[in-house]
């Protein structure tokens, strides 16, 4: 291994235990998750790909705000994940996003950027302190470096510091995450609390919705962020396999109450080892979620922490690198995409979008 592999695995740990912080929030279980990971580092180690799976904050966000509960959550996760290897094995993926165009895709992504930035929002107000510092830390770190690894790293300790020092007397009790509250005594009580089959929920339109708007996101992503990794290691990429290899992680995890796990940006692209870094990023985190360390973590590290980071993703990544397509030459299909998606969900973004195309 070289300085600049270890370097930019230590960039993305930053990114994934930031976004998992917010897993967490959502009430998304470590120890599954962590069995997810090491499965996709062992499939992405036997394929040979550069592009990991990891915490996606889009993903995490819609599949955590559509879901009213826990069962509600891994039931929307497990579903979209059997239907993202489906396409996958199916090769189907290639299909979908030829048909529905290039326009309407990056409207929807584009959409899902002003969900992440409301929700970025809606952390800060729940932990003012953390929330305001993160803010104030993060803006000015991304427009002087434009790098998101420091932005993470930046944003993440100035509002933990500021959750941890500042103190005052008339503040309001922040709520914690469901996993930052005490955990059992010894490992395998932890073990036995976070192994229990989740029994999926088959028969609600609430939660049939909230799959489609999540593999219409996932189609998005899929397509997008695996072929950004993919330019930047300077190779092809599979879809096909990535699909696969997300799709299953999400399967597994899932069922035990775990997080979902998707393509993201990953930095371990410009590695001088970019496989190697791949695998090592997903085998490590995979270890933190294993031995319970990342809920320890939330015990100091207060989800608010998160929320200038997830507005930079927001505003000032996903957006204007999509709304530019989506609304070039002033396309209805485009603009009802964006428009429905940010004030609804992903699949219905794109649904008006096709319906747009084929009427106008």
């Amino acid at each position: 291994m070289t300085v600049q592999d270890i370097v930019s695995i230590i960039g993305a740990l930053s990114d994934a235990i930031a976004s998992g912080l917010i897993a967490l929030y959502y009430g998304f279980l470590a120890f599954p998750t962590g069995i997810a990971f090491a499965l996709a580092a062992l499939l992405a180690l036997g394929w040979g790909l550069v592009t990991p799976i990891s915490f996606q904050a889009e993903t995490i966000v819609l599949a955590g705000s559509m879901g009213r509960n826990l069962r509600e959550r891994v039931s929307i996760v497990l579903l979209c994940g059997a239907v993202m290897t489906i396409l996958g094995i199916g090769g189907l993926l290639g299909a979908i996003v030829d048909y529905i165009g290039e326009t309407i895709l990056a409207a929807m992504l584009a959409g899902v950027g002003v969900i992440l930035v409301r929700t970025s929002i809606d952390i800060a107000k729940d932990n003012l302190r953390a929330g305001i510092a993160s803010f104030i830390s993060a803006l000015p770190v991304w427009f002087l470096t434009e790098n998101l690894a420091y932005t993470v790293v930046v944003s993440l300790v100035i509002g933990t510091l500021a959750h941890n020092l500042i103190k005052t007397s008339s503040a309001a009790p922040e709520a914690e995450s469901p996993e930052a509250a005490p955990a059992p005594r010894t490992f395998a009580d932890n073990l036995k609390s976070q192994l229990m089959l989740q029994k999926p929920i088959l028969n609600s339109w609430q939660v049939w919705k909230a799959v489609l708007a999540l593999v219409a996101l996932q189609i998005g992503t899929y397509i997008s962020y695996g072929s950004i990794t993919a330019s930047m290691a300077d190779t092809g990429f599979s879809v096909d396999k990535l699909t696969i290899m997300s799709g299953l992680s999400q399967v597994v995890s899932s069922i035990f109450g775990g997080a979902p796990l998707s393509p993201i940006v990953s930095i371990t692209a410009v590695a001088d080892h970019p496989v190697l870094a791949s695998v090592l990023l997903m085998a490590i985190m995979a270890l933190i979620l294993l031995f319970f360390l990342l809920p320890k973590m939330g015990k100091f590290i207060p989800v608010g922490a998160t929320a200038g980071y997830l507005f930079i993703i927001g505003a000032f990544i996903v957006i204007p690198d999509n709304l530019v397509v989506a609304v070039q030459g002033g396309d209805m299909a485009g603009i009802m995409t964006f428009i429905i998606t940010a004030i609804s969900d992903p699949f219905l973004g794109m649904l008006a979008g096709v319906v747009a195309g084929l009427v106008l």
